[in-house]
Order: C-alpha cells, then structure tokens, then sequence
C-alpha cells in the first residue's frame, strides 16, 4: 500500500480505521521480532488481534503461552470464548482445567461473573472430576451466594446440575446443614433432594491417551504366593461412585511371554511403539534378563527385539529424541553405572557415557528435553538424595543438582508443568510418603502433600495434567498394594483413582496414543 503507486503511498499519514493502534502496534512488533511480550490479559487481546486480522503464527504463539500457565482466572476468562474458530485445543484444555480445578475455581474472585449457562454445563458434565459431589454443590453455592439476583427457577436449574442421587449420608448431611444462600427458600433445597434419581448418573471419566500398565511383582489369583506377571493393562475409564467410591474400567493388551517380569524398564516412542527391556523373570540374582521386547499396533503379539548389552533390573528406561536410554540398575546382585541406548531403526543396543557412580532402583525423567535422575541405592546400599542431569552427548555427562530433601529409592519422578515431582519409595527410615517438587528455574525443592498410603516399587506416569501413582509395596508390612493415587498440582492435593485389576509391585507405566490401544479388547475383564 505504501509502496505501490496507491494513493497512500503519496500522503503524509495513513489513516487505519479497522484497527486500534494497540492492535497495529502488537501486530507489526511481531512480525518483525517473532516475540509477543505480555502477560495473559494481553495474550488474550493478541488473540483477539491476531483472529480478527489472521496473523496465524501469532495465534499459535499466544495459545502455547497460555497453555503454559493455565490458572482459575485464565481459564475462566476463556471459557466463555469457547464458540471461537481457531482455539478449539485450547479451549478443549481450559475445559479441562475446569472440571479438574472447580474447588479452585469456586475459590477465584472472577468466578461469579461466570455465565449461569458456562457453570451449568461444568456441573453437568460426566467428566467433572472433584473428590464428592459435596464439591459440585458448594460451587453452585457460592455462584449463587454471589449472584442473590438469580431467579429461583434460574437457580433450580443450575441445582439440578448437582447429582444429589450420588452424594453419600455424609454428604448429605453436609449439604443440609450449609443450606442455600438467600433469598433462596429452604424449601428448594429439600425438593430438590426428593426429586433425584437415586443412584443418578456416575460421573466417569474418558482420558485422553491410554495408561499402561506392564507386567510387575503380582499375587496369584489364589493369594498363595507371589508370582511376575505377564498382564499389560491400560485404563480405559475413570468412573465416580456413591461417595468417595471410585473405580476403574481395565483394557488389555497381548500379554508379555512367559513367564512375565518385574524390575524391568518399559517407555514408548512417540506414543505408538511400547518398548520393554531387562527386569527379572524370577527372585534370584542369576534371573536377571537382557532381552527387549515391542508392541506396534499392527502387531497381535510381542516381538523380541536386539537384547541389552548388559542384562540389568531396578533401572528406568526413557526416550528422548527418538532414542531409549537403559541407566545403571542392578546384575547378578552388583550395581551398575553402565548406560545404553537404543537406536528402534537400526534395532541396536550401543553404550553410551557411564554415570559418575553405580546405582539402582533410582528414577528418571524427561523435562524440557533434558534427562533428569533422582535417587536410588549406591552398590553399598546406601539411599541417595541427589538429583542429575544426564546429557548423552557429553564425554563426562553427569551434573548434579541441588538433592532433594530425603534421600531415596524405589520411587516415581515424573515432569509435569514444567517441574519434577518425586514420591514415595523407601528411605533409611522405610516407607517415605514425602512428596517433593524441583523447579528448574530456581535449582531447589520444595515439599508438597505426603502421599495417602505408602508406594515402594510404584509406577508412575503423567496423564491429563496429574501425576500417577499406582501399586508398589509397603517396605514395611511387604504387603503389596492395589491403590492408584493421583495428584493435581492445582489443587495441591492427593485423590484416589481406583485400583488396578490385582496388586501390583516393581513394574513400569507408560502413556500411548488412544489411537495406538486395539478395539478387539473392548469387553472389560474379569480379574
């Protein structure tokens, strides 16, 4: 326009009279710079700019921004936006936090200015996800208490939303005695208690990807003894009964070949391949195993790929860039510092740098890019409280970091928000609950909610935005457990999930596309 021959282009000035000068500013800034610099209020008016006038790399910076720092305020700034072309992700992600954080959200000053119809629908969906319905009905509650202006037929609907039928006599209890706020009358609180289908609808939850759980230290069905299993299971739903009853729907997938393994290492790639290397078939030393096997999709059973250099156990196994990385772990009863990587196109085992010193039964994870170890025991048996950053392309890759607060092993790190979490395991005290967090940023830890119920040998995984805690053992008692715990860094706080099909110990979880999980297994098993 300005350098085309047109008219404009002969004038002083050039009047714009579709677009504010915030907007023209944010706009030519990021076309030149690549940056959009704001904090969320103006990340969501760049959308609004960026929308309006289809800048659509702008669009996609501004919507990973503040999928980065969702919060109660953000989230409920945007839902309302929810009919909106082109945020469809990140509004399906604000969705979620929703009904993930209603206590949280419940709690957020902007919260009544939530739309009655927006609250309804968060209240009605299957997927709300609180600890009791109790939840559900004192954030309808306090909308109401900050909105004395709603009609009572306005207010009964959103009510209704609330599934009465499915609160137990505690809860019940609970709802009587904090009654409606005014001027609602008492008396549309005790109807709609009447009025409710009892049982009512379950509240079930469908995660997006498949939890899988492979293999591990089991009981026999009759509880005689103990045995490795050869079972790979993934969560298929989450489901909320009466009260705090809470179940899980189970998939298979193709067993493992007998006779199954524990202390074994699994990861997957991309999502779609499940890799599973080392472990043990049986209690002694001498059975420890090298072997490596995958699942693809398009395949009915497993196949036995190119073994491990070194036969190991007590090791985690993890993919970055596209390579699997076995680290340290246990042979024949002596600790290991050896490290190998994988290469899935070459079908070959190489060694890669050593780490500083031998360990097993540690934790690893991938933050960012970067490969992070925590934990285990020393080849003396000695628990470890340090944290390393692992970086296979350097001759001396190991970094150390600031430890952590308690020294352990046998626990479950894992990345979630741009943080480490760690939990559980077992330290020179026994069973740890302790749960700790590492931010980066700052080198330090800090100690969150301890674990309900102790998890030694537990898998974990990340899914949906929560960190997965599932069955392990009690140094303790060696009883194993079947619980799964989940918790939510939004709301600070630890819930159970459910359980898994039978007790499980020492075995890995991994996360694979739905897509990835067959639909010939669809019928729920049985044990």
């Amino acid at each position: 326009m300005l350098l085309s021959g047109m008219k404009e282009s002969q004038g002083t000035k050039v009047s714009l009279r579709t677009i504010s000068t915030q907007d023209l500013q944010l706009l030519v800034s990021f076309a030149y710079s690549g940056v959009v610099q704001a904090r969320w209020p103006g990340l969501l008016r760049a959308i609004q700019a960026a929308m309006q006038y289809q800048s659509s790399s702008c669009l996609d910076l501004c919507q990973r921004a503040l999928l980065q720092s969702l919060s109660p305020a953000l989230c409920l700034a945007l839902f309302p936006m929810a009919e909106a072309p082109g945020l469809e992700k990140l509004l399906s992600k604000v969705r979620h936090y929703l009904l993930t954080h209603l206590p949280a959200v419940a709690l957020c000053p902007t919260f009544p200015s939530l739309p009655a119809a927006c609250l309804a629908e968060l209240l009605c969906s299957d997927d709300l996800h609180v600890l009791e319905e109790f939840e559900a009905f004192m954030a309808a509650r306090c909308w109401l208490a900050a909105n004395p202006e709603t009609e009572e037929s306005e207010a009964k609907a959103l009510l209704q939303c609330v599934r009465f039928g499915r609160m137990s006599t505690r809860e019940l209890r609970k709802v009587r005695a904090a009654g409606l706020p005014p001027p609602l009358p008492p008396t549309l609180l005790h109807q709609l208690m009447v009025e409710a289908e009892v049982p009512g609808q379950e509240r079930w939850r469908e995660p997006d990807h498949a939890l899988v759980v492979i293999g591990g230290d089991g009981l026999r069905p009759d509880m005689a003894r103990r045995q490795p299993s050869r079972k790979v299971w993934w969560a298929r739903a989450f489901r909320c009964g009466m009260g705090l009853v809470r179940t899980v729907e189970w998939g298979r997938l193709p067993a493992l070949p007998a006779p199954g393994r524990f202390r074994h290492g699994a990861a997957s790639i991309a999502g779609s391949e499940l890799y599973v290397c080392g472990g043990q078939d049986f209690y002694s030393h001498a059975n420890t195993l090298a072997s490596t096997l995958r699942w693809k999709p398009s395949q009915e059973d497993w196949e036995e790929m190119a073994p491990l250099c070194q036969a190991r156990s007590f090791f985690p196994l993890v993919a970055l860039d596209g390579q699997l990385y076995a680290l340290g772990g246990r042979d024949n009863g002596i600790a290991l510092n050896s490290v190998e990587t994988y290469n899935p196109e070459l079908n070959v085992w190489r060694p890669a740098p050593a780490l500083p010193e031998p360990c097993f039964a540690h934790a690893a994870a991938i933050l960012e890019g970067r490969l992070y170890m925590s934990g285990g025991c020393t080849g003396t048996g000695q628990y470890l409280n340090s944290l390393l950053h692992y970086d296979p392309k350097l001759e001396k890759p190991g970094t150390l970091l600031s430890p952590m607060g308690i020294p352990r092993a046998g626990h479950v790190m894992a990345a979630l928000g741009g943080r480490l979490y760690v939990a559980g395991g077992v330290g020179e005290t026994g069973d740890l609950l302790s749960f700790e967090t590492y931010e980066p940023k700052t080198d330090s830890w800090i100690h969150l909610a301890p674990l309900p119920s102790p998890h030694v040998g537990a898998a974990g995984a990340v899914l949906q935005g929560e960190l997965i805690v599932l069955g392990g053992y009690s140094h303790r008692t060696y009883a194993i457990s079947h619980l799964i715990h989940a918790y939510c860094p939004g709301l600070g706080r630890w819930l159970c999930l459910g359980t898994l099909p039978r007790p499980r110990a020492e075995m890995p979880a991994c996360i694979l596309t739905l897509s990835t999980v067959p639909t010939l297994n669809q019928s729920k098993p049985a044990g």
